[in-house]
Formats: C-alpha cells, sequence, structure tokens
C-alpha cells in the first residue's frame, strides 16, 4: 500500500514537471485543445438551451389552446345548465296547468 501511494505521488511530481517543462509550441497546442473542447461544449449546451426554448414555446402555445378549450366547454356547461333550468322551469308550469285542467274536468267544472 505505501509502495503505491509513493508511486502515485512520484507520477504527480513528474506531471508537474512535465507541465513546466513544456515547450510554448506544446503549450499553444494544449491551449488550442483546451479551447477547441470548450467551444464545442458551448456550442453543445446551446443547442439544448435553443432546443428546451422551442419546447417552452411549444408547450405554452398547447396550454393556451387548452385554456381556451376549457373556457369554451365552461361557458358550454353554463348554457346547457340554464336552458336546462329553463326546460324544468317549462315542464312544471305545464305540470302544473295539466294537474288543475284534470282538477277541473274531475270536479265537473
Amino acid at each position: 500500500m505505501k509502495i503505491a501511494l509513493r508511486g502515485a505521488a512520484l507520477l504527480a511530481a513528474l506531471a508537474g514537471a512535465s507541465a513546466w517543462a513544456q515547450t510554448a509550441d506544446e503549450q499553444l497546442l494544449s491551449a488550442q485543445m483546451a479551447f477547441q473542447q470548450a467551444q464545442g461544449q458551448d456550442r453543445s449546451t446551446e443547442a439544448k438551451v435553443k432546443e428546451a426554448e422551442s419546447a417552452k414555446q411549444l408547450a405554452e402555445q398547447r396550454l393556451a389552446g387548452a385554456q381556451a378549450a376549457l373556457d369554451k366547454a365552461t361557458a358550454d356547461l353554463a348554457a346547457a345548465n340554464a336552458a336546462r333550468d329553463a326546460a324544468q322551469q317549462t315542464l312544471k308550469q305545464a305540470t302544473d296547468s295539466l294537474n288543475q285542467a284534470w282538477q277541473r274536468k274531475d270536479s265537473g267544472q
């Protein structure tokens, strides 16, 4: 175990020393590679942001459509309830009138 730790420490020291030992060309190449990797990651995340924005916009449009459908259904339900109430009132009045007519007929009036 101690040998492994010593080996790891030695490798870390050598890696640090090699970083200092890089030539200007090697440092430039390393920096260019890091830049290209970061640039690629930036493009990837930018594409994901645009995709998420599009999905959000579509969802908002669907939500607006669903809200409009809900509002229409609510209005239709209110109109149907009002029509039912009016029909029930008309039926009650017709029933009362029919009952009165039968009573008059039964009483010989």
